[in-house]
């Protein structure tokens, strides 16, 4: 259960590329490696900066896919190549100037749970490997490249009383 308290105090959401915001399959046999992101989870991102929140992904792999969704999203950063996610999230709190408390952090397999100890939030997409369980403060309903991360952050706003201000528009 996470309580208003931790709620109140991230200032960003962080989150793994494979298998959170794609399903974690990659497509070969095009001159480009192909992956699929999916689109409510981009229009969640963009109400997130839209709240001031910044927004950043951290992977252990490079791709252009990723940098071309992270450029047409606007994301506040992409990480890319970080084998010891701990390592990013370091610098990351460090070039924020974020305390570890002040951070969501979104994964799905073995090389998040590094940095899902320290956030002050950890979420596991519904499809994320057992292990995670043992750190994630909750674990969400969609799977991931499924709109796992529109979900988390729909419920980030909402506790922080962001949602209406940021969706207003949508009810005129």
């Amino acid at each position: 259960m996470i309580s208003t308290e931790q709620y109140a105090k991230i200032k960003a959401i962080i989150t793994d590329v494979d298998g959170v915001l794609t399903d974690c399959r990659v497509g070969y046999g095009l001159d480009e490696l192909v992956k699929f992101f999916h689109y409510r989870d981009g229009h969640w991102i963009k109400l997130a900066l839209r709240a001031g929140l910044i927004v950043g992904w951290l992977s252990g792999k490079s791709s252009k896919a990723n940098r071309d969704r992270a450029a047409e999203l606007g994301i506040t950063f992409l990480e890319e190549n970080v084998h010891r996610k701990i390592d990013g999230f370091g610098q990351i709190l460090e070039r924020y100037n974020l305390s570890a408390d002040e951070c969501l952090y979104i994964g799905d397999d073995l090389i998040d749970m590094p940095v899902m100890r320290r956030a002050g939030i950890a979420v596991a997409v519904a499809d994320a490997i057992p292990e995670l369980d043992e750190v994630a403060h909750m674990r969400t309903k969609a799977i991931g490249g499924h709109g796992a991360v529109c979900e988390v952050i729909r419920e980030l706003l909402i506790a922080q009383g962001k949602y209406e201000a940021v969706t207003e528009r949508y009810y005129q």
